[in-house]
């Protein structure tokens, strides 16, 4: 079968719809991203993924969700635990930095747990982005901290933690969100600050890139680096592949933000040639997914291979969940 397209599309409710059926029949999705709309209640989502597994041309769709913890959890109760904000591991750090990496490194197997159960492939999770003050609350709690050693650490250990559950990580949102004045869902946003201080600051929770399979870029300009924002920024896609060593699969973040201002088609066009594998599109609209599938673009042979590599050496371990919830209650965590 030829390769898969770079591009991962949406549905609107729990259930698809006779035209969304006929559309996915004719196309060959990298994968499938779920939303909190997807779920109604445990049985019904497993169903849901199961259907989307064998829905496209494609019959190894991926199936993506965000299921970070605190604000950014889509899968809440029927079985799923509710999972604290990333926040609570760099504060820990700052008293005990071995405690906090294991707990972390548990909070992500467990997560990662609860998703492959159901046949969820891929969390976008970690967020790699730092707090900085006066900037916007949407990454907030959502970060490790403020401190870019102790983030760098613990995106290594939630990563890790995903991994050996069987899930892939997604690292978020290079090259850094957490100085931005706007929530990018909304709003344009700027990052001023020049690439020799990103190196020092908001780029090292990325240092473990090299080793990981899949990245997504902030819909933000960094005119320290590139006039063109990062999603159509040929100079970010490459120093990801050099300064980062990134070998994996770079995702734009989702295409209906507000942070881009084009039209779809556009968007689209754009974030191919500037060197990004996969197109995400979120909002679960079957007319803007038929405009825009027909430019999306077969994932190169190239970063599929690397993808590909990795998949067939992901060997999830076998531990007592059980053990770990008590150990994770009994530290306050969940």
């Amino acid at each position: 079968m030829d390769n898969p397209d770079g591009i991962i599309l949406s549905v609107n409710n729990t259930e698809l719809t006779a035209v969304e059926k006929k559309f996915f029949k004719k196309t060959k999705p990298f994968g499938f991203v779920l939303f909190k709309r997807n779920f109604k209640n445990y049985l019904q989502i497993k169903n849901l993924i199961l259907e989307l597994k064998v829905s496209t041309i494609n019959r190894s769709p991926l199936i993506f969700i965000d299921q970070e913890g605190g604000k950014v959890q889509r899968l809440r109760g029927n079985n799923f635990t509710d999972f604290p904000p990333q926040k609570i591991f760099g504060d820990l750090c700052e008293v005990n930095e071995n405690k906090a990496l294991t707990l972390s490194y548990l909070t992500s197997y467990l997560i990662g747990n609860e998703l492959k159960e159901i046949g969820i492939d891929v969390n976008f999770s970690p967020v790699c982005d730092l707090v900085f003050d006066n900037a916007h609350k949407i990454i907030g709690n959502r970060s490790f901290g403020k401190n870019p050693e102790t983030a760098n650490k613990l995106v290594s250990q939630y990563c890790k933690g995903l991994m050996d559950s069987g899930v892939f990580p997604v690292l978020k949102h290079y090259p850094g969100h957490g100085r931005s004045k706007k929530d990018t869902h909304n709003d344009v946003s700027c990052i001023r600050t020049d690439l020799k201080t990103l190196k020092e600051t908001d780029l090292i929770p990325f240092l473990c890139l090299k080793e990981e399979t899949f990245v997504m870029l902030a819909h933000i300009t960094y005119p320290g680096i590139d006039s063109e924002i990062a999603t159509y920024s040929k100079k970010i896609n490459k120093l990801l592949r050099d300064y980062n060593s990134f070998k994996g699969l770079i995702i734009t973040d989702d295409i209906s933000m507000k942070g881009l201002t084009d039209n779809l088609e556009t968007i689209v066009k754009r974030s191919y040639d500037a060197g990004c594998d996969i197109i995400l599109h979120c909002n679960g609209k079957i007319d803007e997914m038929k405009r825009i599938y027909p430019l999306s673009k077969p994932i190169s042979q190239k970063y599929l291979n690397f993808f590909q590599k990795k998949l067939k050496k992901i060997d999830p371990k076998v531990m007592q969940i059980e053990n770990i919830r008590r150990e994770l209650k009994n530290e306050g965590i969940i």
